[in-house]
């Protein structure tokens, strides 16, 4: 009798951990996945640099059938701009997903704001690789640093002559 139970917890054990196997392997990947930048390529790569502070949230359902085309559009009341020209208001947006690199940004937070797009509609986007983070950490950095890890000679060479 003990050995029936030994062999039908293993057989669910097995069972189990295959069920389990399957689901893992066989989901979609979703991660999101930044090349490694300073903030000020970011701030470099950025068309609209700017602090502001989030009004409201709104989520724009894209198609029923996909979950990827979902956005977060952020109503932003711009205090500072840092780079570009945009609108005292204006709409940042980005995607619901994780693994599409979207972001959450809260209401009543100010935050300064990496953006790419055309601002003339009132709307621009950002994204998790962008580089949009909560304001209290001070204004971007606007400078890359030098990327030469190596240093001039400080004296001349003698040549040897004949």
């Amino acid at each position: 009798m003990a050995r029936f139970r030994f062999l039908a917890h293993a057989a669910g054990v097995v069972t189990v951990t295959a069920a389990l196997l399957t689901a893992v392997f066989t989901s979609p990947a979703s991660a999101c996945s930044c090349v490694p930048s300073t903030e000020g390529e970011r701030y470099e790569r950025a068309t609209h640099v700017f602090s502001g502070v989030v009004r409201s949230e709104t989520l724009e359902a894209g198609d029923p059938a996909s979950p990827y085309d979902d956005k977060y559009r952020y109503a932003v009341a711009v205090r500072t701009e840092y780079k570009g020209d945009v609108p005292r208001r204006v709409d940042v947006v980005t995607p619901t997903s994780g693994g599409l690199c979207g972001i959450r940004l809260y209401p009543g937070v100010e935050y300064v704001v990496f953006a790419h797009g055309d601002s003339a509609d009132g709307r621009v986007e950002s994204h998790y690789c962008s580089g949009t983070r909560p304001a209290s950490a001070g204004p971007p950095v606007t400078t890359v640093p030098s990327t030469s890890t190596t240093t001039p000679p400080t004296s001349t060479c003698a040549t040897a002559t004949p």
